[in-house]
């Protein structure tokens, strides 16, 4: 039961809550309408196609606005706790190093001094794409060639990394929610390492050399914890806020009928899944994608059928208000549609982890991210059919045409309709209650 001023996520855990589910529900819906708004029909159908000069600064002002909202002013509107955004702070951290003894105290004095190195080394190791992430002027990007450059640089990289390593990074629940970011990079890397095989054969491992593979990763975790403050920290805050735990005894597969109801759900996603991304590729690329690559669609989307059948066995719910968190992550990537597959996947990952406190870690999914964001762009870089552009936006658009608002704006319809759908069920829910 959760106490005044709490509520119980759809996981069914209590979190610190000052509004009623119905707020949250609108509040996650409002911020992604807008988001798709601003950066297609305004800043794509005006900017782009009407190239109306103005278009691009008032867009990216709205965007900024809409960061502001979603990671300062909402939890501070609702009164979110830091653990229930995933993020640490220097007085629990204080706490844990006062309240553990022993081994368990070094451990942390151990990864707290490791994640300063850690950003300190990869700073002055690529000081360029490190002064990119710090918004440094280009003046100030350039490699270090004199001591006093070099120490200032150090200087900088240290108080960043202190920062960091006390106001970000959540550790009392790190060993729990590391555990589970690297089961989640192992089994993602093994699949997109296994498709690129069979896509790109060797040349697709070609570019990849250990210290260029792990300065990418690092840059690529930096950018991670940015976005993850917008989606987890936000979208997946609000949105298990917003629906409750259910009740019913049929939100629960019999554990002995699961592995059944997997397998057919594996099955469901081959015969559906499969052959659209399929067609999806041909539409885009025409003949380039053969009839045979179908085969391949279907056998790719049978695991990830049943991987995702077997937690909807589990707890419906909580599945499926993942897979909608999830894809407000992915659909923000239009329209790079192969990087709007791979991170609603992801993002519906993140939401169902973060649903549990013991997972809910910034950092840990940041990993992920940097890790999975790094190696697949190396693996399907190049040219053709499977190449992954990161670019992505109304401005990244390589053949401007009014057909190309088409997936924005039904989109956009759907989370305005689920948006009002919702907020009068949960209306109606409150006044019954």
């Amino acid at each position: 039961m959760s106490q005044p001023g709490q509520i119980l996520n759809t996981a069914g855990e209590p979190e610190r809550e000052a509004h009623p589910r119905r707020v949250n529900a609108l509040n996650a819906f409002g911020v992604m309408c807008g988001v798709l708004f601003v950066l297609w029909p305004f800043c794509f159908g005006w900017g782009v196609l009407g190239q109306a000069p103005w278009v691009s600064a008032v867009g990216k002002g709205a965007m900024l606005l809409g960061f502001v909202w979603a990671v300062v002013l909402t939890p501070l509107w609702h009164r979110d706790t830091l653990e229930s955004l995933g993020l640490g702070s220097p007085r629990r951290l204080l706490a844990l190093i006062r309240d553990r003894s022993g081994a368990a105290r070094w451990r942390i004095l151990a990864v707290f001094f490791t994640v300063i190195g850690g950003i300190v080394w990869f700073s002055l190791a690529d000081w360029p794409d490190a002064a990119k992430f710090f918004r440094l002027p280009k003046p100030y990007r350039m490699a270090p060639d004199s001591f006093g450059e070099f120490a200032a640089i150090a200087i900088l990289s240290l108080c960043a990394a202190t920062i960091l390593a006390t106001f970000v990074i959540r550790y009392d629940n790190l060993g729990s929610a590391f555990g589970l970011a690297l089961k989640i990079s192992v089994a993602f890397l093994a699949y997109a390492t296994l498709a690129a095989w069979l896509a790109r054969g060797p040349k697709a491992f070609a570019k990849f050399e250990l210290l260029d593979h792990t300065l990418d990763a690092a840059t690529h975790m930096f950018w991670g914890l940015i976005q993850q403050l917008t989606f987890t920290a936000f979208f997946a805050t609000r949105l298990r806020k917003a629906f409750a735990p259910s009740a019913s005894p049929s939100n629960t597969t019999p554990a002995k009928r699961r592995l059944l109801v997997a397998v057919l759900g594996g099955v469901v996603a081959a015969a559906t899944l499969g052959p659209a991304v399929w067609l999806a590729m041909r539409t885009v690329h025409g003949p380039l994608v053969a009839p045979s690559l179908l085969t391949g669609c279907v056998a790719f989307a049978f695991p990830a059928g049943v991987v995702w059948t077997h937690f909807f066995c589990r707890d419906k719910k909580r599945m499926i208000v993942a897979t909608l968190t999830g894809s407000c992550f992915g659909l923000i990537h239009i329209d790079s549609y192969g990087l709007v597959l791979l991170t609603t996947i992801l993002g519906t990952s993140f939401a169902y982890a973060a649903m549990e406190d013991r997972f809910r870690n910034l950092a840990a999914f940041a990993f992920v991210h940097g890790l999975l964001g790094a190696t697949v762009t190396k693996l399907f870089a190049g040219k053709g059919i499977w190449k992954i552009s990161l670019s992505v936006g109304p401005w990244a658009v390589k053949e401007p045409t009014a057909a190309v608002l088409l997936v924005p704006l039904i989109c956009l319809a759907a989370y305005g309709a689920l948006a009002m759908w919702t907020a009068r069920k949960l209306q109606n829910e409150e006044a019954g209650s």
